[in-house]
């Protein structure tokens, strides 16, 4: 087993989106004033998302040998007992860095480490199977959010991620037969209320500026503009490989979904910041599949 195998298990440039969720979540949970603390968490994070994406893959060997070839364990470059050794090694670790953190992260991580194994064991299919992936991603938020004391804010903040994960991974359902075009409309929904929470921040939740206020709308408008404008082109030419793409585009869109979060409550520095993991990510997925 290579390096690169290892890096193609765990859909590596993904990661960054990982961490991206623990820093947006952190910042606006210690309102702009980040601790070293975010560090530690990043790697829990990045722990219990390689060991999802490496359970996935095990969990899905037999349907990966007929739809997915391409995949390491397929190939022969791992094996499955290899595979299962290290998606669960990564759980575990997860687990014990959470633990070093505090008491409160390491029940957080427990919650995450249940989510990921029901969702690749049991709950996938379907939009059961989509709210399931993107339960996943939002207690990974409030991991991040550990960083301070959870408020009923803390599950709020959350939400834009929420709705954007269920609609992505509801389209990823068709990224191999592409049937359903309906799927296309479902996730033009989800893109709507992921919009519509970010507002729903900005005039509730968010203390803000009237100035600050305009900003966050605009970039609002702009997000979702681009967003519905890409997933038309889709409609348009509904095939696999058109689908794949899209699915690409919205995973690594979860970096700046995240610094927009951070930008529209005020923090526009760390928002840049957050939104510097964006070309590492796009740079790594030209190299290693993130699907």
């Amino acid at each position: 087993m290579t390096v690169i195998t290892l890096l193609k298990l765990v859909r590596a440039p993904a990661g960054f989106t990982a961490v991206s969720n623990i820093l947006a979540a952190g910042a606006i949970s210690t309102s702009g004033q980040l601790t070293a603390d975010i560090i530690l968490l990043s790697v829990v994070s990045l722990c219990f998302y390689f060991a999802g994406m490496a359970l996935n893959d095990c969990f899905d060997y037999k349907i990966d040998l007929a739809e997915r070839a391409n995949r390491p364990i397929p190939l022969g470059l791992i094996s499955l007992s290899q595979a299962w050794l290290v998606g669960y090694s990564l759980l575990s670790a997860g687990l014990l860095l959470a633990y070093l953190h505090s008491v409160a992260t390491f029940y957080i991580g427990l919650t995450l480490s249940c989510c990921i194994l029901l969702y690749n064991g049991v709950i996938k299919d379907g939009l059961a199977g989509s709210i399931f992936m993107a339960s996943c991603r939002y207690v990974n938020w409030l991991l991040g959010a550990s960083i301070a004391a959870l408020t009923i804010n803390s599950y709020y903040f959350a939400l834009p991620i929420l709705f954007y994960i269920i609609g992505l991974t509801y389209l990823s359902k068709q990224e191999v037969q592409a049937t359903n075009k309906n799927t296309v409309f479902f996730t033009a929904s989800m893109l709507l209320l992921t919009a519509l929470a970010m507002v729903w921040l900005t005039m509730q939740v968010f203390t803000l500026t009237i100035n600050q206020s305009i900003v966050a709308y605009s970039l609002i408008g702009i997000w979702f503009t681009l967003n519905v404008l890409k997933l038309a082109t889709v409609f348009k030419s509904f095939t696999a490989d058109n689908i794949q793409k899209m699915i690409t585009w919205l995973i690594i869109g979860v970096i700046p979904l995240d610094a927009l979060i951070v930008v529209i409550s005020g923090h526009y520095i760390l928002g840049c910041v957050i939104l510097a993991l964006l070309p590492p990510c796009r740079l790594l997925s030209k190299q290693l599949s993130m699907t």
